[in-house]
């Protein structure tokens, strides 16, 4: 989730995709880490399942990425199998060479998909799984219908995005999700608990997590406007390197603004 000119071509067509280049895949992963393209790693993840168990079971992540959160799935948390899908080949790329390196290739696998019913039977996944993608889909309700559809019953849903406050935009949230050439379509939490339970999902529960991310955020800009500046400018250019910081300067005032609000949301399929 990011403004800056090394992402992406504007966003165009009804998916309103964000496409991932190597520049911008090795830029979100200098600050978040390795095989990381959204904020939290390990303890994020960890927070995210609280105290359902995965063990062995077959996990499906909807907008995986470069497969960093899918790894650790499997080898912090016991998934049987996981299977990631994503509409970006390139970042897909950047997943199949991870899992290689890691040796996970009998434990992870993953698919691209384009826009649309995804290419599973009803009832595969003993879980389903999604960290920071909903966000970039302007029709969300089809694909929590998609979930429920492949879930089985029993399995759990874990959701993380990024979600907006409750209260009316502020100028500059105003000019940060919806300007420029990717805006965000962005839920409250509320509303995206209240669309798992449309689709079918029950046992909803909801984690905010603003307050983790504001403390976040801040150290986020301190770090790229200190010791990773020098990186970024021999990576990408000072340019881009004073671009990445002051888009680390307003997720940080939005969070403390209480504007951007990143959160979970958990149900269960009957």
């Amino acid at each position: 989730m990011e403004h800056e000119t090394l992402d992406t071509s504007p966003a165009t067509g009804p998916e309103h995709a964000l496409y991932y280049t190597d520049d911008l895949i090795e830029n979100l992963q200098l600050r978040w880490g390795e095989g990381l393209l959204s904020p939290g790693g390990a303890e994020e993840l960890r927070r995210m399942l609280g105290k359902a168990e995965i063990d062995g079971l077959h996990v499906l992540d909807f907008g995986c990425g470069i497969g960093g959160y899918d790894a650790l799935l499997v080898e912090n948390h016991g998934a049987g199998h996981v299977t990631g899908v994503d509409i970006d080949e390139a970042s897909l790329a950047v997943a199949d060479r991870m899992r290689r390196q890691r040796r996970l290739q009998d434990r992870l696998d993953f698919v691209h998909v384009s826009p649309g019913p995804l290419p599973f039977q009803d009832r595969t996944f003993d879980t389903v799984f999604t960290k920071d993608s909903i966000v970039d889909l302007p029709e969300k309700a089809p694909v929590f219908d998609e979930m429920f559809r492949v879930a089985r019953p029993g399995a759990w849903i874990f959701l993380s995005d990024w979600f907006r406050s409750e209260a009316p935009f502020t100028e500059e949230m105003r000019a940060w999700a919806t300007e420029g050439g990717e805006t965000y379509e962005m839920d409250t939490l509320k509303s995206a608990a209240a669309a798992l339970s449309a689709a079918g999902f029950t046992q909803i529960e909801t984690d905010d997590r603003n307050g983790w991310f504001r403390d976040f955020a801040r150290d986020e800009y301190q770090r790229l406007k200190g010791p990773l500046f020098d990186t970024y400018v021999a990576r990408f250019g000072r340019s881009q390197a004073e671009t990445s910081v002051e888009n680390a300067r307003i997720r940080a005032l939005l969070a403390d603004q209480g504007q951007l609000r990143p959160g979970h949301v958990r149900g269960r399929k009957p």
